[in-house]
């Protein structure tokens, strides 16, 4: 094994370590010891109140970089102290990555899973220990030292494998259950908490982002003096004193506050100046209403029909003002879900876990682009349906001939259950005709060949319901089956319990009537 790991060490130091964007935090959280972790102070003397004046964008965004690094402490700090809560999942193997690079392994998880296992993202923050851990002590255990590593690819969901970059060397083959590993040591991942938010923030004020716009930026760092008062001229023109109208005719029912209404207002006319190009900025505590406020500010824009982008640095900040804006622009509807076609939501599905809100499904990019290609699909869309009931109407008596001479070629084919049962209205046909999916449609309403591939089709997908039907049938009446037996079952076991019942009394009697005599008979012996 010595051998092996000098080997294997070796060939890990001649590949060339290259660095990644945001890796520099990543560093940096590795440095870490557990030590360093848990103790609360560690950036507290470094971390300064941000000016209210700056010499340069730089030194604007370089006051931000140690509260970040004390935010990422701090949620480390936390992710540890809870870690016997923590999802955790059991590893098979852990190798080298392809092409080989420093500290870069590729993980294979044990299949064996249950509702608790860690599921892999990118992005994530996770420890590798040889037990599972039921308090901060496990972390570094007697040689099983503290060693995290940051998730760098992950598969789809229920995937198997996912490549890492750990903060320390890990031998090959020393963990597993692969039989050509000798030592059979247990291995286990798990997670502390996702650095996406804050790699983002770190790449952001780094200067790490391509083609990057500090316009706004140096924008809001100008000072007060450059600041002009909003456009008296802009702001008195007739089309804006109807932006006005319609902005109190649609915030009117929204309960705002004093300072929730301002903002809002003030937000509208600044960006209907055509001078000026003015950044604002809405602030305030938690609780304050800023949601509330942005999205009031949204719906505005929506019904002066002004193109807005809204973008968040957080899945959960976009899906939370997204539901709020939701929650205002439903109730103003006419006609059901008609008007939400200016609202578009987009992001990655998976990661923003789309399917636990359903409310928001009206407006999300790909579920939309779902619902169009199915209406605009030549087999199954709006043009299909309307050119089976144009045949329908055009030619019904040929339409019904081939009908009849399908439905006979096809029952000779049919099993029992459906030769009872197949003696359906033509209506009924018409209506399953709608549901076609096939691609062969596509012939000339008038080619008589196209109609008969037409017709065959709508009794395959007759054939396939009724053996769905029949499906269904056995599964109840296996269903009713198992509850008759059930029910029987039980019944007799309530009745042998209670013949038991009974024949325990009645024993229980019998003994007492014997020890009743038996003190009678005594009882009279004495007396003689």
């Amino acid at each position: 094994m010595g051998r092996y790991v000098k080997k294997g060490y070796k060939k890990q130091k001649n590949v060339k370590k290259r660095e990644s964007k945001g890796e520099g935090l990543i560093d940096l959280v590795f440095s870490w010891s557990l030590a360093d972790v848990l103790n609360k102070d560690l950036y507290k003397a470094k971390v300064k109140p941000i000016p209210e004046i700056f010499s340069s964008t730089n030194d604007y965004m370089d006051s931000f970089i140690n509260p970040l690094i004390e935010e990422t402490h701090k949620g480390l700090f936390s992710s540890i102290q809870t870690v016997h809560r923590a999802p955790t999942r059991e590893i098979w193997s852990v190798d080298m990555s392809r092409p080989p690079r420093y500290l870069y392994y590729n993980i294979s998880f044990n299949r064996r899973r249950d509702a608790a296992s860690y599921e892999p993202k990118f992005g994530d923050l996770i420890a590798l220990t040889d037990v599972r851990p039921k308090c901060m002590e496990d972390l570094h255990r007697p040689g099983c030292p503290y060693l995290i590593g940051f998730v760098h690819t992950a598969g789809e969901s229920g995937s198997e494998k996912m490549d890492i970059r750990a903060s320390k060397f890990i031998v090959p083959g020393e963990y597993g259950y692969r039989l050509k590993y000798r030592k059979r040591r247990s291995l286990f991942v798990v997670y502390l908490t996702s650095m996406v938010t804050n790699l983002r923030m770190w790449m952001a004020l780094r200067s790490e982002l391509e083609e990057r716009n500090m316009n706004v930026i140096s924008r809001v760092l100008q000072p007060d003096s450059t600041i002009e008062e909003s456009c008296s001229k802009c702001l008195s023109e007739e089309s804006n004193q109807a932006v006005k109208s319609i902005m109190e005719n649609a915030i009117s029912s929204f309960k705002l506050d004093t300072s929730q209404w301002d903002a809002v207002s003030s937000c509208v006319a600044t960006g209907q100046c055509q001078h000026q190009n003015t950044v604002k900025l809405i602030w305030g505590p938690p609780g304050t209403g800023k949601t509330m406020t942005v999205a009031s500010l949204l719906f505005v824009l929506l019904r002066i029909k002004c193109r807005t982008l809204t973008c968040a640095p957080t899945n959960i900040a976009v899906l939370g003002v997204t539901s709020r804006l939701m929650s205002l622009v439903n109730p103003a509807l006419e006609y059901d879900t008609y008007g939400l076609g200016d609202i578009v939501l987009f992001g990655n599905e998976k990661r923003m876990e789309i399917d636990d809100h359903e409310d928001l499904f009206d407006v999300f990019l790909d579920y939309r682009v779902n619902a169009l290609s199915s209406c605009l699909a030549s087999s199954t869309g709006w043009k299909h349906n309307v050119e089976s009931m144009i045949r329908l109407l055009e030619d019904p008596e040929e339409m019904y001939r081939l009908y009849l001479e399908e439905r006979k070629k096809e029952k000779n084919k049919a099993d029992d259950e459906g030769e009872k049962e197949e003696d359906k209205s033509f209506g009924n046909w018409m209506i399953i005709s709608n549901e076609d999916k096939d691609e062969a449609i596509h012939q000339d309403s008038n080619d008589v060949d196209g109609k008969r591939i037409w017709w065959r089709k709508i009794v395959q997908t007759w054939k396939e319901n009724k053996k769905s039907e029949k499906k269904k049938k056995e599964e109840e009446r296996k269903r009713i089956w198992r509850r008759k037996i059930v029910g029987q079952t039980w019944k007799e076991n309530k009745k042998s319990e209670k013949e038991e019942e009974e024949e325990r009394s009645k024993r229980k009697r019998i003994l007492e009537c014997d020890k009743r005599e038996e003190k009678d008979d005594s009882t009279r012996s004495n007396k003689v």
